[in-house]
């Protein structure tokens, strides 16, 4: 028992360490979910595809695809 008492001790000591650093430490944990986005294209104004991104590079490869073909799309950003 004594060695789960002081494991906990330990990562509450950590997420204590965590919570008082500043945003851009290099130590600072990323989000656990990072944010999500789900794009609409739609040619004619019918829907032609959907698709989800979960960076913000495949967010931009996404809508350049889509505005190089001729689409107009929707940008949903999924928490």
């Amino acid at each position: 028992m004594e060695w789960h008492n002081q494991s906990l001790s330990v990562f509450e000591s950590w997420q204590r360490y965590q919570d008082n650093l500043p945003d851009n430490s290099f130590f600072k944990l990323p989000d656990p979910q990072p944010p999500a986005y789900y794009i609409q294209a739609f040619l004619d104004g019918d829907l032609a595809w959907t698709e989800y991104a979960y960076d913000d590079h495949e967010l931009q490869n996404l809508k350049n695809d889509a505005v190089s073909c001729g689409f107009t799309f929707t940008v949903e950003e999924i928490n």
